[in-house]
């Protein structure tokens, strides 16, 4: 099994060291093809929707496509504070890293936004940190390395290599070529 070495440094560092500073924000009355061009314009693929200047939700691109187009709904009919989840998943900007990335799995969610009484100051964006592994290494679950032969066109895994070849055969080339069974096509 190989595993991702993570560096725990970055796990204890505050939030508000690697939040995104460019976000969006709309008024929850605002319609959903307001929301959608803001996001096509602007190329984000969310917005932080507030109501009476205070953060109250977010709204993502797969909302848009889940919640109203799946649903049948009139994006320009359709209000945003009804799309959004309640309450707010948020953090402090001296939440950790590490807390913060719980926060997320637990949450299912991949963007944060981080709050300081009442005011945004920007959103803490998984694939951000996630996305610079390399870089920054942080610890990652185990990935099961599967045992056997893999197939060389399509990545399938065996055990024999008579299973591999009669795979390749039958799958990729045809019957009977690698299996030593010569056909005669008339």
């Amino acid at each position: 099994m190989s595993k991702a070495i993570i560096d725990k440094n970055l796990l204890d560092q505050p939030v508000v060291k690697y939040i995104v500073k460019d976000y969006l924000i709309l008024d929850s009355n605002s319609n959903v093809v307001d929301a959608a061009r803001l996001m096509k314009e602007k190329r984000h693929e969310c917005i932080i929707i507030v109501e009476d200047k205070k953060p109250m939700g977010m709204l993502t691109l797969k909302d848009i496509v889940y919640k109203v187009v799946a649903e049948g709904k009139d994006p320009r009919k359709t209000r945003l504070k009804e799309l959004i989840s309640r309450p707010l998943i948020s953090v402090d900007p001296e939440t950790k890293v590490g807390d913060a990335i719980k926060l997320m799995v637990e949450e299912d969610i991949r963007r944060l936004p981080v709050i300081k009484s009442d005011m945004v100051l920007g959103v803490f964006v998984l694939r951000a940190i996630v996305g610079d592994v390399v870089e920054k290494s942080i610890t990652l679950p185990d990935i099961e390395v599967h045992e056997g032969l893999k197939c060389p066109y399509c990545g399938s895994v065996f055990q024999t290599r008579e299973e591999l070849s009669k795979h390749i055969d039958r799958v990729h080339i045809g019957a009977g070529l690698l299996e030593g069974v010569a056909l005669r096509r008339e």
